[in-house]
């Protein structure tokens, strides 16, 4: 019977088969090589004779037509006629002493990323150890070669961007930092902590950080990160990030909110405190049916009204100003807005913005955000109760490192 097109199929030019058998869920393919002999591994000659073949070698492959498949494959052992070594045949698409070809190796660690070994090893069928080692060698070649291109395309990006924030591993008692290249999309590295003293000695130990050169750093308020970035960056523009500093303005507005609402009654008081949740929600992005709830919960008390409107001039001030001139002029406006209402709240919102004025203006003059950070630190967030963490750091850091570069690996 002939075999060419499923040769072809298989896709494997060094062998060729020889027979098949099936059945209703399995596939098993005898090969043999099309070369008579190979060439000594050592002294390379090609004076090279065939000792036999003592048995055959059971090697898993991808799967085909809904049937897992086995390739049957003839250990061969030669001998060279040269130097006298013995060996057995290698062949390159599947490794000495292993039972399952590259390829399928390669697809059952592609298969890991997006879920768990565990899961993929039921799924596969493979014994759970042989799939960890194989998830674990291609996660740390895949996570060496991602990292170093990612920073290197950040090293040689002209107006490079940074994008800094941290993240948490323990909620309110550990946490690490994300450095971003948001020019690039890329996330380059984990930062172990987020104090001033373990920022500086990352950036003291890393040769490649310190080839950074960004024209601007995308950071939240922490007074740590902009210390950092400026004794590191000076010449760089630090920018607040803008929905960092927006959460200020709408905690204002919650605030209100629980102030106004002590002084109404209990049934006024639910209906406010179970719609709170759209007042901070853009009013361009509310339905029709929402927009008539808002409308309702700011007929409560003037002075929810006049800070709702302050919040919504806000983001006015964000979207609509042309540059950055202009837009000092109308946060002063809006600051004195604010102030002339007299509101505790309020008052401790804007003695932040006064604090960090001349970084949240920044974001006019270089429009970037930390909106892409959020969303890995999302994807973290997830892959950390997908894998209910884990205690191994270095598999850790690269199992991020290549989730959050999934085009480069």
């Amino acid at each position: 019977m002939s075999y060419k097109y499923i040769n072809e199929l298989l896709n494997l030019p060094e062998i060729q088969i020889v027979n098949i058998e099936t059945n209703e869920n399995h596939a098993r393919i005898e090969v043999t090589p099309i070369d008579h002999t190979q060439d000594c591994p050592y002294c390379h000659s090609t004076s090279v004779h065939r000792n036999g073949i003592p048995y055959k070698r059971d090697v898993r492959h991808l799967a085909a037509f809904g049937r897992t498949v086995h390739l049957s494959i003839p250990a061969i052992c030669l001998a060279c006629k040269n130097c006298g070594s013995t060996f057995t045949w290698e062949y390159s698409f599947v490794e000495p002493k292993k039972r399952y070809t590259k390829a399928f190796s390669a697809y059952l660690a592609s298969r890991t990323y997006g879920t768990t070994v565990t899961q993929t090893s039921m799924e596969e069928q493979v014994p759970y150890s042989t799939m960890e080692r194989i998830f674990k060698g291609d996660l740390r070649r895949k996570s060496e070669e991602v990292h170093e291109k990612a920073y290197q395309e950040a090293v040689e990006r002209k107006n490079l961007v940074l994008g800094i924030d941290d993240f948490a591993i323990r909620k309110g008692h550990t946490y690490n930092t994300g450095l971003h290249d948001l020019k690039g999309g890329r996330f380059l590295d984990i930062i172990s902590g987020r104090t001033g003293e373990e920022l500086q000695d990352y950036a003291t130990n890393h040769t490649m950080f310190k080839l950074l050169n960004p024209v601007a750093v995308v950071m939240d308020l922490a007074k740590a990160y902009h210390t950092f970035c400026k004794e590191w960056f000076p010449e760089a523009i630090r920018i607040a990030d803008r929905f960092h500093v927006n959460r200020y303005v709408t905690e204002a507005l919650q605030d209100v909110r629980r102030l106004v609402q002590k002084d109404l009654s209990s049934q006024a008081r639910k209906q406010l405190k179970s719609k709170s949740r759209l007042l901070n929600k853009r009013a361009d992005d509310l339905t029709e049916e929402e927009c008539r709830i808002v409308q309702e919960c700011l007929g409560y008390d003037v002075r929810l009204a006049t800070t709702y409107n302050w919040k919504e001039n806000f983001i006015t001030w964000y979207d609509c100003a042309p540059n950055a001139k202009i837009a000092r002029v109308w946060f002063e406006r809006w600051y004195k807005e604010g102030k002339s209402m007299e509101l505790d709240v309020v008052n401790e919102c804007l003695k932040t913005m006064a604090n960090w004025k001349e970084e949240i203006i920044n974001y006019h003059r270089l429009r970037y955000t930390n909106a892409a950070v959020e969303g890995r630190n999302n994807r973290i967030k997830a892959l950390q109760r997908r894998l209910y963490f884990t205690r191994n750091q270095a598999i850790y850091k690269e199992r991020i490192i290549v989730e959050c570069n999934r085009e480069l690996a």
